[in-house]
């Protein structure tokens, strides 16, 4: 089911293992207990700027909702959030089911929140989920910027990263080797003879653009001007057809295009068509995920498989590895393998 932001009244002030109370971030801004339980709360009465000051501090203090009746609650739901930004990506459905299945398969239920959540404004909205009902996080589609899982992992909510990493947070990651994924299409198209290649990639400050771009242009060595033959934006069909719209009109368009995922190379086999570049006579496609359309007898997209199944239930066990062990064990890395996929969108250049 879907999370709806929506303030919470469950408030407590009796101590958890940090010791924070809601007297204790009233002392540390100056103002009563009940303006504190009303601001986290989202009374009305409370002014923008009050309840900002609130927030801010309780999560400086390491304020928790539902301190009081939190094991009660989560000895009965076996609750996992699961957070993705978006389901623009046919790949993120999929893993989706995959990772409920897999939490079902240990008696857990999940609870999906489609929302960014990368600014720590964002974090109030569903501090009462968070904090009262779920025993564990799963972050689906992290930004390298964001901030909330630093907080959540600093806070010491049992968090795990699936599909992209964040850099420098000591935080439990599976993911594939996406350096290894963007040098192994590259090399693919380099033993075809491409040459000229551009690279349409998803945002710029995610884990999986930037390491599979890193990984391309490792392998085609491009010299100063590498930056021209990148193209970022969305995980969407509309980003690969207006990127390729624009390097086809180029005086020397590419003979390739690696598409950060397969969601976009369907946007580049769309802008081909239209422009009557034939596939892959002219220009040769490749994408990555493997989405269960891609390899249909319509579409039949060469593209880098992610191992979804392996995905989900490798995320599911460290979850519960860390819920079981009281989050105290050191945080793990797990890379899994990919396989290319061939198949007609590539050709000889």
């Amino acid at each position: 089911m879907t999370a709806r932001q929506s303030p919470s009244k469950t408030l407590v002030s009796a101590p958890r293992a940090g010791g924070t109370r809601l007297q204790d971030i009233a002392d540390h801004l100056g103002i009563s207990q009940s303006t504190v339980s009303r601001a986290l709360a989202g009374h009305a009465a409370i002014s923008e700027a009050t309840r900002a000051a609130v927030q801010q501090a309780a999560a400086d203090l390491g304020f928790r909702f539902g301190a009081g009746n939190r094991r009660v609650r989560k000895s009965t739901t076996r609750m996992i959030g699961l957070v993705v930004g978006n389901l623009h990506n046919s790949f993120m459905t999929l893993l989706l089911e995959e990772l409920h299945d897999a939490f079902a398969s240990y008696g857990y239920h999940t609870t999906l929140i489609i929302d960014s959540l990368n600014e720590l404004e964002q974090l109030a909205r569903f501090r009462p989920l968070i904090d009262g009902y779920f025993d564990g996080m799963v972050f689906a589609t992290a930004t390298l910027d964001s901030k909330i899982v630093p907080e959540l992992q600093r806070r010491g909510v049992p968090l795990v990263l699936v599909v992209r990493s964040v850099d420098g947070v000591p935080v439990d990651t599976v993911e594939i080797d996406n350096l290894h994924a963007g040098a192994e299409a590259a090399r693919h198209l380099q033993q075809l003879g491409h040459r000229r290649v551009a690279l349409v990639m998803g945002p710029r400050n995610t884990s999986t653009a930037r390491d599979r771009a890193k990984g391309a242009l490792g392998v085609f060595r491009f010299g100063p001007g590498a930056e021209s033959a990148i193209l970022w934006g969305h995980y969407t069909t509309e980003h690969g057809y207006s990127s390729t719209m624009q390097v086809l009109a180029r005086p020397e368009p590419p003979t390739a295009i690696i598409a950060g995922n397969d969601t976009i190379a369907l946007g580049v086999l769309e802008a081909a068509k239209v422009s009557g570049v034939a596939v892959p006579k002219r220009l040769s496609v490749i994408g990555f995920d493997d989405n269960p359309a891609s390899g249909s007898p319509l579409i039949g997209l060469t593209t880098v498989r992610q191992p979804v199944e392996a995905m989900a239930r490798t995320t599911a066990r460290r979850l519960l590895e860390r819920i079981d062990a009281q989050n105290i064990n050191p945080a793990t890395r797990d890379l899994l393998p990919t396989q290319l996929i061939v198949r007609r969108t590539t050709g000889a250049a």
